[in-house]
């Protein structure tokens, strides 16, 4: 790595990810309890989404910045938008239960993002734990670990009693020290944005963490399209920052416009500078999030909660069988239990003009009510599943772009000219194929190019005025189009339908 002039240590930046039972919460919870308040001089940085702590290695105090969100909400809407906050991430596997399906999801997650990980061996204190067969496990797919013929380095640990923690903190360091992470302190701040809220007192607000340079009050803030002066930063309990640098979790009150959750941000010197980038990415942000996939399909976007994981399952397939080649549904966002206010703003970013939230047999917090009044956002509950895809189906329909079908019902080729005036003909024809109708939309082709397109106003057939001649025949017919006809030019019967 080639070192650059101005650029020094950053601390990393760890997620902590895997199976919903193995104990994340529970190390989070340990490593912040160990410190409080013997450190508050600089030891501990807390908010509901991000902390700093810091640990002793070889007599060297350093700084480790966890990010802190249930379900790794951040990691992987910053995963989606191609971009990572994270520096190293921690897979928690529990030595009583082995490797889930929770669990590989969560690696795919970690590989995806590119980042190095560590793996943490939890619970090895309860009764019918087994770190060898989790191991085992943990090798059936692909996670080789050191000592045991791999490369992946790894700790034994109790959560609830802080055994093998610290070492699990150095495996973090030394991660940190191979990747040689680094960042200019004299640059403007910039980073992601890992969770935003409404403070019902003071506004919108965003916790963000900065992965390079400095933020000092009276800058600006720009992520995505929202807009913050910084008057206001904080740390923890509400504790007034005058500056912040790299790695730090900061948390800026008074957003003009609530920031996604992943999103990037940069900083400025004035508001002006801000502005004029958000209206950038104002004017970028045009086309819906979630409104079409790679082929062109229309995807109609929805958020689902249940009441238990299998009832999840079976309406994610029960979505997916809805639409055709045109148009389906994506599920942007689910979950077990409470629709809550996550819910709500994850529907208002899919940019949808019907947002749209399901609950099936799930109640909704107060929270998730009041915002979505205020947005726009629909929260409908269900306890029949048929009920809830008709209504999605609904839903869906009426919020896909309307597509117009045209379909050709005849041709006719075109064997004499018998008079022109002011764009309308009166011509001979043949029917090919199919059938013509007065009254209707007919274009004229020759040799693949159209030539125009007009409107039958009369035909006949064996001099007598008919309003529909069929495959085989031959007729006259009236038709007013602005084009030169010559024999032997195709003349196309179209019918269009908007849906």
């Amino acid at each position: 790595m080639t070192e650059q002039p101005g650029h020094i240590e950053r601390p990393p930046i760890v997620v902590v990810m895997g199976h919903v039972d193995h104990g994340k919460s529970t190390l989070l919870d340990y490593i912040r309890k160990t410190n409080t308040v013997a450190k508050e001089a600089g030891g501990i940085t807390q908010h509901v989404a991000a902390y700093e702590v810091e640990h002793e290695k070889d007599g060297v105090k350093k700084r480790i910045t966890f990010i802190d969100t249930p379900g790794h909400a951040a990691f992987q809407a910053i995963r989606a938008r191609g971009a990572n906050a994270a520096d190293i991430a921690i897979l928690v596997v529990a030595a009583d239960d082995g490797v889930k399906a929770q669990t590989l999801e969560a690696l795919e997650s970690i590989k995806q993002s590119g980042i190095p990980f560590v793996v943490a061996i939890n619970k090895i204190d309860k009764p019918n734990a087994d770190v060898m067969r989790t191991q085992n496990s943990l090798a059936e797919h692909g996670v080789y670990l050191e000592k045991l013929g791999g490369d992946i380095s790894w700790a034994a640990i109790s959560a609830k009693s802080g055994a093998g923690v610290d070492e699990l903190l150095n495996l973090i360091l030394i991660v940190a020290e191979l990747e040689e992470l680094r960042a200019d302190p004299k640059a403007l701040a910039s980073g992601y944005v890992i969770e935003a809220h409404r403070d019902p007192k003071r506004g919108l607000a965003a916790t963000l963490i900065i992965t390079n340079g400095t933020l000092l009050t009276g800058m600006a803030i720009c992520a995505g399209s929202g807009v913050a002066p910084v008057r206001l930063m904080e740390n923890h309990a509400g504790k007034t920052l005058k500056s912040a640098s790299f790695s730090t979790p900061v948390t800026i009150v008074g957003f003009d416009e609530m920031p996604n959750v992943g999103s990037t941000f940069v900083s400025f010197e004035s508001k002006k500078e801000a502005e004029a980038t958000a209206a950038e990415e104002k004017a970028k942000a045009t086309v819906p999030v979630f409104a079409q996939n790679a082929e062109g399909r229309f995807l109609f976007p929805v958020v689902v909660r249940a009441d238990a994981s299998g009832t999840l399952e079976a309406i994610r397939l029960e979505l997916g069988k809805l639409g055709d080649e045109h148009m389906g549904v994506t599920v942007v966002q689910e979950g077990v239990g409470t629709i809550t206010e996550s819910d709500v703003k994850t529907a208002v970013a899919t940019k949808s003009p019907n947002p749209f939230v399901i609950g099936f047999n799930a109640s909704t917090d107060t929270m998730a009510h009041v915002l979505a009044q205020r947005d726009g956002v629909r929260i409908e509950t269900f306890s029949i599943i048929y009920k809830m895809t008709e209504r999605v189906e609904e839903l869906m329909r009426k919020s896909a772009p309307k597509r117009t079908i045209e379909t050709i019902l005849g041709k006719a080729r075109v064997l004499k000219l018998f008079s022109e005036k002011r764009n309308v003909h009166l011509i001979g024809c043949s029917v090919l194929e199919g059938y013509f109708s007065a009254g209707k939309t007919v274009r004229a082709v020759r040799r693949g190019e159209i030539l125009g397109e007009g409107t039958v106003l009369n035909m006949q057939s064996n001099r007598q005025n008919v309003s529909k001649v069929e495959s085989g025949a031959e007729c006259g017919i009236e038709v007013e189009i602005e084009a030169e006809l010559a024999s032997g030019d195709i003349l196309e019967h179209v019918e269009r339908k908007t849906i």
